[in-house]
């Protein structure tokens, strides 16, 4: 008899809260090619609960033939999330991307080819080869898969906070923090998977013994999708792929120190460090310099990135203004010094004082 209880109405509502999302994210315009690997993610999550939330409520007793069904892609995690945090911070997914996506296939083509078989057929196939071989096999390359694509997309975000460091001015206002968490929900997935499934192996846990497991995920859906949703607008710029160095003649190695104090102070004298949008690029144009020799000018001439040099800059004039008296509100000094928001502000003001803007102030009133 299907009767719905408290651990198969749980887990079910954790599928259906997933598969709302994801909805909601492919219908969504904004963003809408980065959220679609994120809407994939979170479907294919609401499929792998989807087994455990019928078969408590009996499912699989009163339609045994559900066996075999397609709906555990575990091995679809890992790439879904490195190409979801790929599409968040490049102008384009790298080469050949859908080769990530072919272990995923492969599985739900033999799930596929095995649901469509007698129920006898597939009682003996499970009895002799699915339960002891390839249910074990799938489900360690599942983890191994997981842990090699959180190791990946980590990286990739790694690198885009450097990228940001050295080309955007407002660096501190694109971290897209929503990225740093999704990427701890999935570890943190994996971290209570591995424990559960090496016990299963040892001591036989059966279905129940199991729920633990279930619940944790449908817990991690829920933070998932709302970390998702909160997100779902959000625009920062975007690294472009890779170029190849150009090519310029040999030559002395500049003095970078003097370099980069003299276009440091020529950025100051022009006031282009108040424009809320300059980037690496734009200031090397205006330089008439390329971005690889400003780069290097600021980093190893200066110790600094590209974003501490300007916000160092923007806080002086801040600090300047008012020295000089100014009665202006804070939050309209930093936006003409050319930050975009209150909190990058201060963020930035007390990484370089040490203090806040509004202590530094009552301090040199």
């Amino acid at each position: 008899m299907i009767r719905f209880g408290p651990w198969s109405t749980t887990l079910g509502l954790g599928a259906l809260f997933a598969l709302a999302v994801a909805a909601a994210l492919v219908a969504d315009p904004r963003q809408r090619r980065a959220n679609r690997w994120v809407a994939a993610l979170l479907a294919v999550m609401a499929l792998k609960l989807t087994p455990y939330a019928i078969g408590y409520a009996g499912f699989y007793d009163a339609y045994p033939g559900l066996s075999f069904a397609p709906l555990d892609h575990g091995l679809a995690f890992g790439p879904l999330l490195w190409l979801h945090v790929q599409q968040r911070t490049r102008m384009q997914l790298p080469p050949r991307w859908g080769w990530h996506l072919l272990p995923a296939a492969m599985v739900l083509a033999y799930f596929g080819s095995c649901f469509v078989q007698s129920l006898a057929w597939k009682n003996d196939w499970n009895s002799a080869v699915h339960a002891p071989f390839v249910d074990p096999a799938l489900t360690w390359l599942s983890q191994a898969s997981l842990a090699l694509y959180l190791a990946l997309a980590w990286r990739r975000y790694r690198d885009f906070q450097a990228w940001l460091a050295q080309h955007v001015s407002n660096a501190a206002e694109h971290r897209y923090s929503g990225l740093a968490s999704m990427l701890k929900a999935l570890a943190l997935w994996l971290a209570l998977s591995i424990p559960f499934e090496a016990a299963t192996a040892v001591w036989r846990l059966d279905y129940f013994d199991r729920f633990g497991l279930y619940l944790g995920l449908a817990v991690i859906v829920f933070a998932l999708g709302l970390e998702a949703w909160r997100h779902a607008e959000q625009r920062h710029p975007l690294q472009p792929a890779a170029l190849p160095p150009p090519l310029v003649p040999v030559r002395s190695t500049p003095d970078w120190a003097a370099q980069g104090a003299s276009w440091r102070a020529r950025t100051e004298a022009e006031g282009w460090f108040r424009d809320p949008e300059l980037s690496l690029d734009g200031l090397a144009r205006r330089l008439g310099t390329n971005t690889s020799y400003l780069s290097r000018a600021f980093n190893e001439g200066l110790g600094q990135s590209f974003s501490d040099v300007i916000g160092a800059l923007r806080v002086a004039w801040v600090q300047q203004r008012l020295a000089q008296g100014s009665e202006a509100d804070l939050l309209a000094l930093a936006l003409e010094a050319g930050f975009s928001s209150k909190t990058s502000f201060n963020r930035v003001f007390k990484a370089q004082t040490g203090v806040t803007p509004s202590a530094w102030r009552r301090a040199n009133s």
